[in-house]
């Protein structure tokens, strides 16, 4: 099986966290958070007996400046077995970077890449992709505001190979940001879903190996 090199953090992910810290990024008239989060993922493979579920930690950060904004995700989570098939448990790490340009409305363009690492290599799919798709953020009330972006993942590739069609990966979010002081402490609440019909092919014809993963994320920013 071919090995993902893309798999790991390599240079696109030190450029994503540089820009989100380096002191080069003047925060005047623009809008910054950042702060850690509890995650809760689910995790399947092939089939649903091959299903794992698990915990672990994260960060989160965004930016906001006239009409451009980006977000910076990130996560570990454990995964151990709890479908039909007794399997060897695993470490996701993941890296989310998307980059956005308001169009009109509450809508703007978004464009990034995600990167997940799975240790001990094999056990579950490594994988990397470009994202493309589309943001909305609306405010339900005083200090509460909602947001959902959804898009494509193109040209993914894959530890143990592997081809997906044009549209055959997926991927939907839902945020929740909530004013806890004054704007400068914010509760964060977050749903990601990814979905991807993946085939493999053993020399006999294409056979599906759909991946779908599922993630519960909870936490606190600071806002400056």
């Amino acid at each position: 099986m071919r090995r993902l090199r893309g798999g790991r953090w390599g240079g696109s992910t030190i450029l994503a966290v540089a820009l989100f810290t380096s002191p080069a990024v003047s925060l005047t008239a623009q809008q910054f958070s950042i702060g850690p989060q509890l995650v809760f993922g689910d995790y399947r493979e092939t089939s649903a007996d091959l299903r794992y579920q698990g915990g672990g930690l994260g960060a989160k950060a965004a930016m906001h400046w006239k009409k451009f904004s980006a977000a910076l995700a990130l996560w570990k989570i454990k995964y151990k077995s709890a479908g039909g098939v007794v399997a060897t448990e695993f470490d996701a790490t993941e890296v989310n970077v998307r980059l956005r340009y308001y169009v009109a409305g509450p809508i703007s363009a978004e464009l990034g890449f995600m990167n997940r690492k799975a240790d001990p290599e094999f056990e579950a799919q490594s994988m990397g992709a470009v994202t493309a798709g589309a943001y909305m953020s609306h405010p339900l009330g005083p200090g509460v505001r909602v947001a959902l972006d959804g898009g494509l993942m193109l040209g993914p590739k894959f530890s143990g190979g592997g081809s997906v069609s044009g549209l055959g990966a997926v991927r939907l979010g839902l945020g929740l940001t909530v004013d806890a002081l004054h704007g400068r402490v914010l509760v964060t609440g977050d749903y990601d879903f990814q979905s991807v019909s993946r085939e493999t092919d053993n020399g006999n014809g294409a056979l599906p190996a759909p991946i779908q993963q599922s993630l519960g994320r909870i936490g606190l920013a600071i806002a400056f």
